[in-house]
């Protein structure tokens, strides 16, 4: 069976889809995505058939680029149904975001079978517009929709044989603003890190655009490759609340401090955090509320529970199984 995929924009959107991808088949999956660097880098080595369109989201942009993006989808809809036409997938997913707008349009005037998934605990515009259209919707958190399948976040394979019991001497405290690095992270909580005393060493990704020079008792570094290993022998970690990362947190049982990025869309992220923490496993900071004394009293306090407690709390099976859950379901039809 033949799909097409439609997922852009960030790491959040495609790591999901490329772990879908995998349970069909390289030779059965074409993805169509949007032409932005970061993107390329994700998709440069997954060994899928990947169609990158010109295109990029309608929030944010100023008036006279919001006049000209129907020309743009417009053009972009043709190039889809042309790949459509030429690679002949019989179902197409859409992962949410401005990209599955071209995926739905070029979709129903080919009468193909669309699903969804989205990533976050608030449908999103893209989706909400999709769901009339749509077969099934698969969901990461429970959000109570027509079509709704809760089956998590589909995450990568190394999950399934990582946990944080794995390691029972942990070598270091994580902390990540995000596969892009994140400015708040970089200087405001690296000045708190690099001034309490946490007794472990802190590893920091910065992300690619920011040089930091390590000293002390935090390693700074640009990128994580082997991010399960990296989590499985970590004390706690410090982070955003994108889908991907809380769906990764909550498969590894992570104790976490979430810091949830301030201007998400819909507020997503404070949301998926908070989801996260129900049980206890973890705390949630606001960014927009930042004090660098309770900040750090918060993270003093959090370094002193009990992690075994915590992981138990944290941890949710879910995510493990999510993939193959997903490719199940959409066979069935």
């Amino acid at each position: 069976m033949k799909i097409a995929i439609f997922a852009a924009g960030t790491g959040g959107h495609i790591y999901p889809a490329l772990s879908i991808a995998e349970k069909f088949g390289e030779e059965n999956v074409i993805f169509i995505a949007s032409n932005r660097e970061t993107e390329r880098k994700i998709y440069k080595n997954s060994g899928f058939k990947v169609r990158h369109l010109n295109i990029s989201g309608f929030r944010g942009k100023n008036l006279l680029e919001k006049l000209l993006w129907p020309f743009s989808v417009t053009s972009c809809v043709l190039i889809s149904i042309f790949l459509l036409l030429k690679y002949k997938p019989q179902n197409v997913l859409l992962m949410g975001n401005y990209i599955s707008v071209i995926g739905l349009i070029s979709s129903i005037l080919l009468f193909k079978d669309i699903y969804i998934h989205e990533q976050n605990s608030i449908l999103g515009s893209a989706n909400k517009l999709s769901l009339i259209f749509a077969k099934k919707l698969f969901t990461t958190f429970p959000l109570n929709e027509k079509k709704e399948h809760n089956f998590g976040q589909p995450i990568r394979s190394a999950f399934n044989t990582l946990s944080y019991a794995t390691h029972s001497k942990k070598e270091h405290i994580l902390v990540l603003g995000g596969s892009q690095g994140a400015l708040f992270f970089n200087n405001q909580i690296s000045e708190i890190l690099d001034n309490l005393n946490l007794g472990e060493k802190i590893l920091f990704q910065t992300g690619e655009h920011d040089e930091k020079t390590s000293s002390g008792n935090i390693e700074y570094i640009k990128f994580i490759e082997n991010m399960p290993e990296v989590m499985a022998k970590s004390k706690f970690i410090i982070c955003r609340a994108g889908a991907s990362t809380v769906a990764e947190v909550q498969s590894m049982g992570l104790p976490a401090v979430f810091i949830p990025l301030p201007n998400s869309i819909d507020d997503h992220q404070i949301k998926n955090a908070k989801l996260a923490c129900n049980d206890g496993g973890g705390i949630v900071l606001n960014e927009k509320n930042f004090n660098v004394e309770e900040f750090s009293q918060k993270i003093s306090e959090f370094n002193l529970q009990n992690f075994q407690e915590l992981s138990k709390k944290m941890t949710k099976s879910i995510h493990l199984k999510s993939a193959e859950k997903i490719v199940h379901e959409i066979k069935q039809h």
